[in-house]
């Protein structure tokens, strides 16, 4: 019996096919889940696609994608920096001159607000216009003595005239008729209070007119505009070659109208 038991063991190990067959259920028995996803793909003899292979699609053409852009932007790199090299003495010129020509601008512009405000108005208006008086209850008192000469002759009739015929003679009439020449001169006393309803008088003058800007509604405005103009200037002033600008007041805060 124990020849019999030994031949049996030879037989088992030296057969593969009992050997598989005999832990076979103990594999089965092996549950799911503490197996590796290795070992599951080894075991099923065949591996399914995962999202592994097209993630690395992806970021091969997204390097290739950038080496490509990195290689055109150093192309335009090393085509600027040759371009600078070769004409940098006429970028230098350039250079110089703009900002001459900035500079010379600013300083007429800064100049032209500083003569709009003390600016000052002057011109002469001509008036040729009629004025009427009528309804104004303009009055215009008279009270002073002058000297008429009459322009044609001057009928008179006196009563209790005293008349001086001269070397001590004198004749007192009742009722006399007295002619007065033309051309004799009479001295007389106005005083009389004359309305002028009725009359027109034509305005034919010019007016010189003198208006500092300084003092109109305008005056505010050109000195915003001048505040303005230093705020935009002030942090250009030391690159523009200017002298130092002082300080504007901040600019009012922007409030959007409200439409109902």
């Amino acid at each position: 019996m124990a020849d019999t038991q030994t031949r049996r063991t030879a037989t088992d190990l030296q057969s593969p096919d009992s050997t598989s067959t005999a832990l076979a259920p103990r594999q089965r028995a092996v549950p799911l889940f503490g197996r590796s996803r290795n070992q599951v793909h080894t075991q099923s003899g065949s591996r399914q696609p995962g999202r592994g292979s097209r993630l690395t699609s992806f970021w091969k053409a997204l390097i290739v994608t950038s080496f490509v852009i990195n290689a055109i932007l150093l192309v335009v790199v090393l085509l600027l920096v040759g371009f600078i090299i070769q004409w940098r003495q006429q970028i230098a010129s350039t250079a110089v001159l703009g900002q001459g020509f900035a500079t010379d601008n600013v300083a007429e512009l800064r100049s032209i607000v500083a003569g709009l405000q003390g600016a000052t108005i002057r011109t002469t208006i001509p008036l040729d216009q009629p004025l009427p008086l009528k309804g104004a209850g303009v009055i215009v008192p008279v009270d002073q003595q002058t000297t008429v000469t009459l322009v044609e002759p001057v009928p008179l009739q006196l009563s209790g005239a005293d008349i001086d015929l001269g070397n001590g003679n004198r004749l007192r009439a009742n009722n006399i008729r007295l002619t007065l020449p033309a051309g004799t001169p009479l001295r007389i006393a106005l005083k009389m209070d004359i309305p002028l309803d009725e009359v027109t008088i034509p305005v034919r003058l010019n007016v010189p007119v003198e208006i500092p800007l300084r003092d109109t509604e305008l005056g505010p405005q050109f000195e915003r505009l001048g505040w303005l103009v230093d705020r935009l200037v002030g942090p250009l002033a030391p690159v523009l070659g200017l002298d130092p600008i002082p300080p504007a007041p901040p600019a009012p805060r922007y409030q959007p109208s409200q439409q109902p």
